[in-house]
């Protein structure tokens, strides 16, 4: 499994609308993607510099491909179009393979 760990920051006044989005937008168009095994979003605690707040967003996928086939699609783009304007700072994406260590 892959997990994709997304984070950027927002300005405070954005929160609520960024919720709204990703509850109404994102979370169902992740949903959808084949191999997307769920995507969940969460804000900063701690104060930001600059007075925003922290966001991160992790997804869980089947593969590198799956993430890729999603991302390139029109139902991708029309999910993120607006949450992606509210973006304080330009994201920082990593991937990481998930271990099972029972």
């Amino acid at each position: 499994m892959i997990i994709r760990m997304f984070d950027t920051a927002l300005d405070p006044e954005d929160v609520e609308k960024a919720k709204g989005l990703f509850r109404d937008q994102v979370q169902p168009a992740f949903e959808g993607f084949v191999g997307c095994h769920g995507i969940e979003m969460f804000l900063g605690l701690e104060p930001h510099s600059g007075g925003l707040v922290d966001v991160a967003a992790i997804s869980r996928w089947g593969s590198m491909s799956d993430i890729e086939k999603a991302f390139d699609s029109e139902d991708y783009q029309n999910a993120m179009s607006e949450l992606k304007k509210l973006f304080a700072q330009a994201p920082i994406v990593r991937h990481f393979e998930s271990l099972d260590w029972r």
